[in-house]
């Protein structure tokens, strides 16, 4: 009877009898596929709070290396600069001088943006931390846009009018990121 009752049963199954497990197999790839996940995530937060860490630890190292970076390109844009002027040997002098001029200030000390010193104040009294930081900075950068601007006037003045023109649209270039169309 039990023989019977077998084949009575996978005869009226669409699948075969083996086949009966799918159903169940796949729940629980689903149910383990979202445990992985879960599982996942909860690593990566982990990870990540970790590497927050790590990741201020590292940051003066990683800043300074995009400094040198920075400083490779500029001397590069600059050799362009210079190589397209075709300067005279009377106006090294000139280009000397406004190469010294529009160097880049030095880093800024953010000794008073330590969070310690953040907590302590009220969300009021954070913004007008930040405010007064903000102008300390806008005042900083128009002293490095007048010296910057009075170094490039005198060099300019130095060029002839092909080597004014050629520098017009060196630094329109530079200036934009890119070459202006008509």
């Amino acid at each position: 009877m039990t023989f019977s009752h077998t084949s009575a049963r996978s005869l009226a199954s669409p699948l075969p009898r083996n086949w009966s497990f799918i159903p169940l197999a796949l729940a629980l790839s689903v149910g383990l596929t979202g445990l992985r996940a879960q599982a996942a995530a909860v690593d990566e937060l982990g990870v990540k709070q970790g590497m927050q860490a790590h990741s201020m630890e590292m940051h003066g190292r990683h800043h300074m290396a995009d400094g040198e970076r920075m400083a490779a390109m500029r001397g590069a844009h600059l050799a362009t600069i210079k190589k397209q002027l075709r300067l005279t040997p009377e106006q090294e002098a000139a280009w000397n001088q406004w190469q010294e001029a529009v160097k880049p200030p030095q880093e800024i000390d953010h000794a008073d943006m330590k969070k310690s010193d953040w907590a302590g104040l009220s969300t009021p009294q954070r913004l007008d931390k930040m405010q007064a930081l903000h102008e300390e900075h806008s005042q900083r950068m128009s002293q490095v846009l007048a010296r910057h601007a009075e170094a490039t006037k005198a060099f300019y003045a130095a060029l002839t009018a092909a080597q004014q023109k050629t520098f017009d649209d060196l630094t329109l270039r530079h200036m934009t990121g890119r070459a202006w169309s008509h």
